[in-house]
């Protein structure tokens, strides 16, 4: 008989891949119907100057307030003091304010009229931070804000006009040695308005360097960043700043009452060592103020962050959508270029017949 041969049947252990299904596209329909129109509002360009002017005008009375009891201790020092008020106005409040003024936001809050316009722009505008990452990285001062080969990645992406690359660079940068770095930055200035307010003991001071180490906390980040958030986002920034300003005056003033206080309760239960309640008291108040005061500074640098954050995640999701020219701005921008053409040309000319 012959032998029925067995049939072998091999059954793979590997799993089945299943075909990945296409991930659908935001649309900018859906885009401005979840984003658009809650990035920015009416008349924020002018809150936004109201509440920077408000700051400096708080200040700037504070600093004159310091003045006016110098001139109390001596004419000299009134007139020294003066010149040093300018300094420090100019240094922690005009020179902060004006960098971030600068620096330009990512174009976010779209519609159907502009949304190609806007794509255009955040192409243009991380090719520009780009740049001034590359031209910051050789500067001492702010070396080590971003390592030789986060900087080597965007040189090359620049170079080669390639926009894919220069996006996956920055996305890696932010994500990574940037965030990392910003934290560094927020817990030294927090640590330095502890420090300072709770020396200080005076609420005028604490106001003074709440406001001031903040001021120059949001120029760093954003600087660090290469970019401001938009005016909506910045008001409230430096809206935060004029409301933590103003509690560091309250606490201030709440601290020395808790502090009057522990001194007549320690002092008169320990009458021996009268000083014991004095230090307690002391101590017990500059802790407060400082802790209450670092940790304001913390939540407003974190606050910058997630700004700063957003509007780079917004501008990302805007670029993957497929947008296209309204037919009057691609009329216009060929109509411009043909104006310019023939502007050179025309002088071009002119200088040849006037040789």
């Amino acid at each position: 008989m012959a032998e029925k041969k067995q049939e072998v049947v091999v059954v793979s252990t590997k799993p089945v891949e299943k075909e990945k299904p296409e991930e659908k596209k935001m649309t900018l329909d859906e885009y401005m119907n979840k984003y658009s129109g809650k990035q920015s509002f009416k008349n924020a360009k002018v809150f936004l100057v109201l509440a920077v002017l408000s700051i400096g005008v708080i200040i700037a009375a504070l600093l004159t307030m310091v003045v006016l009891r110098l001139f109390d201790f001596h004419q000299v020092a009134g007139y020294i003091g003066i010149g040093v008020a300018v300094i420090v106005f100019i240094a922690a409040y005009v020179v902060p304010v004006v960098k971030v003024s600068k620096l330009k936001p990512f174009m976010v809050d779209v519609n159907q009229k502009n949304a190609a316009v806007a794509k255009r722009y955040n192409r243009k505008l991380r090719g520009e931070i780009a740049d001034r990452m590359i031209e910051l990285a050789t500067e001492t001062e702010v070396r080590d804000w971003y390592s030789e080969g986060a900087i080597g990645r965007l040189a090359i992406a620049r170079h080669s006009g390639n926009d894919k690359k220069l996006k996956l660079a920055l996305s890696e940068l932010y994500n990574g040695e940037i965030k990392k770095k910003a934290g560094n930055i927020i817990r030294d200035y927090a640590v330095r308005v502890g420090i300072t307010t709770g020396i200080s003991q005076s609420e005028k001071l604490d106001t003074l360097f709440v406001a001031t180490f903040e001021l120059n906390l949001i120029k760093k980040l954003i600087y660090l960043y290469g970019y401001r958030p938009s005016d909506a986002r910045l008001l409230r920034i430096y809206a935060a700043v004029l409301r933590n300003s103003l509690i560091a005056y309250g606490v201030s003033s709440v601290s020395q009452g808790v502090a009057v206080s522990l001194v007549n309760t320690v002092g008169g239960a320990l009458e021996s060592i009268p000083l014991l309640g004095a230090a307690v008291g002391a101590a017990i108040g500059s802790a407060t103020q400082a802790i209450v005061n670092g940790s304001m500074t913390v939540v407003i640098g974190y606050q910058t962050l997630r700004y700063l954050a957003k509007d780079y995640h917004l501008q990302d999701i805007l670029d993957e959508i497929e947008v296209e020219d309204e037919p009057e701005e691609t009329a216009m921008d060929e109509v411009k270029k043909e104006i310019m053409t023939n502007v050179k040309q025309a002088k071009k000319s002119r200088h040849k017949v006037a040789a």
